[in-house]
């Protein structure tokens, strides 16, 4: 009998382990300007596990359509492209980060206010979850230190 309740015990830990081996850090998202229906954010997204991790889902109540996005120069301009999925290899990690790859919350269901914490939730194709609180960052008055200067100017001049 205690040999089935350690079984039954590791069984019910199994899909908490799993969602453990994604980390996020530094995830934060740029204010946007007072008329815009869009925000992009950035994060990095750690595996610590020993398989890839798919990123197959974004939810979240402050956007109707939260997407990743690639960057990618295209006949001398900056293409954004929606991300299908993303896969974090195993023990690696990727970041999304202003200029480059980047979450996009697109039809934003109300103002959002720097310093306010935004809840996101990342979806695996395992069927797993990750919470995520992304501040929001009032890059305006940013010093150079805190920001690219590849992508002052956010992220006009770009195409899908």
């Amino acid at each position: 009998m205690r040999q089935f309740m350690i079984l039954m015990s590791l069984l019910l830990l199994m899909p908490f382990q799993a969602a453990a081996e994604i980390m996020v850090e530094g995830a934060w998202v740029r204010l946007p300007p007072p008329v815009a229906d869009t925000a992009a954010g950035y994060m990095t997204i750690r595996n610590h596990g020993d398989k890839a991790v798919e990123i197959t889902g974004i939810k979240t109540g402050i956007a109707e359509h939260p997407e990743f996005h690639s960057m990618a120069m295209h006949d001398g301009m900056m293409h954004m492209k929606k991300m299908e999925k993303v896969v974090i290899p195993a023990h690696g990690d990727i970041s999304f980060d202003p200029g480059s790859n980047h979450l996009m919350l697109i039809g934003l269901t109300r103002a959002i206010k720097s310093g306010e914490h935004l809840m996101i939730t990342l979806e695996t194709s395992d069927g797993q979850s990750t919470m995520i609180h992304a501040e929001v960052r009032d890059m305006r008055s940013a010093s150079p230190s805190h920001e690219s200067s590849d992508d002052s100017q956010g992220h006009h001049g770009m195409h899908h």
